[in-house]
């Protein structure tokens, strides 16, 4: 594989919920992007959604009418696999978290794709030395993990498989550093990568303070949303502990640990839930009852934060140039 500076062209493989926010971050470097889908119809919609995306940023000042102009150049769509991922210096794979599809679906792009074409997978937990199992190639493939929604949170999981090379690592950074992404590298292919590790670590907490009738769902969320979750955009949660003292922390630990859930299996409210249908938004009821509640204020909300926090960020970095 020949140490490219730059991406220049390509292809999101799905058009669906993440695939179109990939395609803006890819187009944002001035790589030129294709959006693969099925059916010209799931093109269209991945295109749309791709614009709706310069437009919000654009709208809301976290990039200028000549940026978003320049971005939305950049995009094309195909329901021509192999034509498509033919010139590709980069294939992103956003579709259904089943490794067996995942894993033909590379094998087709490797049969049509140059030697040196980088292959990615946005899976959020299926283990990056699994997916590259059929590859001829394994040293150029690794997972890259965007977290949703990809064109306003900034975090880019890069996850390298056992025979993952470290030049492919380096140019995904560079890559994603260059759209404004963090990436941050996943060293051993674990489940759950890094962040979906911290983020049940969570929920099982969450889950079973709630079973245990320590508190109520609403109070749970409210202690993350206006507590702890305040701080996290400032400083990490190992920043905090060197903050309060580790011996402060240490102490803590030493009761406190041994009252925290250690089940190594979902709790059983969980279980009870989901097997009942009571699945969240897609049936009307899990936690809340969603019947009674309205989705939309709901991702408004938090897509109109994460905008305030983006440009919250490129403030700061004016300020420390």
């Amino acid at each position: 594989m020949e140490n490219r500076q730059q991406i220049g062209r390509a292809v999101v493989i799905g058009s669906g919920q993440m695939g179109p926010g990939i395609a803006y971050t890819l187009a944002s470097t001035g790589c030129l992007v294709t959006i693969y889908g099925r059916t010209s119809e799931s093109v269209k919609r991945g295109i749309t959604s791709f614009h709706r995306a310069v437009e919000l940023l654009a709208e809301a000042g976290c990039i200028s009418a000549g940026q978003a102009a320049a971005i939305a150049r950049k995009i094309n769509g195909s329901t021509g696999l192999e034509t498509a991922v033919k010139r590709a210096d980069l294939v992103v794979e956003s579709i259904s978290e089943n490794s067996g599809i995942k894993q033909e679906l590379f094998k087709r792009v490797e049969a049509s794709c140059s030697v040196d074409t980088i292959l990615t997978s946005n899976t959020s937990g299926l283990p990056a030395t699994e997916l590259a199992g059929a590859l001829r190639n394994p040293e150029r493939f690794a997972v890259t993990h965007f977290w949703n929604p990809p064109h306003l949170l900034p975090l880019v999981e890069i996850v390298q498989g056992e025979k993952t090379s470290r030049q492919t690592i380096d140019i995904l950074v560079q890559l994603l550093k260059d759209a404004g992404k963090k990436p941050v590298v996943v060293l051993k292919d674990t489940p759950g990568q890094l962040g979906n590790r911290l983020f049940h670590a969570l929920i099982r907490e969450a889950i079973w303070i709630v079973q245990e009738g320590i508190a109520s769902v609403e109070d749970v969320d409210t202690a993350v949303k206006y507590g702890l979750g305040r701080r996290f955009p400032v400083y990490g949660p190992l920043e905090h502990q060197d903050v309060v003292g580790l011996d402060t922390v240490y102490a803590i630990q030493s009761y406190l640990c041994r009252a925290l859930c250690n089940e190594t299996k979902p709790a059983a409210l969980l279980k009870e839930k989901a097997a009942s249908g009571q699945l969240g938004t897609k049936s009307g009821h899990g936690f809340y009852d969603w019947t009674k509640r309205d989705l939309s204020p709901v991702l408004e909300k938090r897509d109109a934060f994460l905008i305030e926090l983006l440009k919250a960020e490129k403030r700061s970095a004016l300020l420390t140039k």
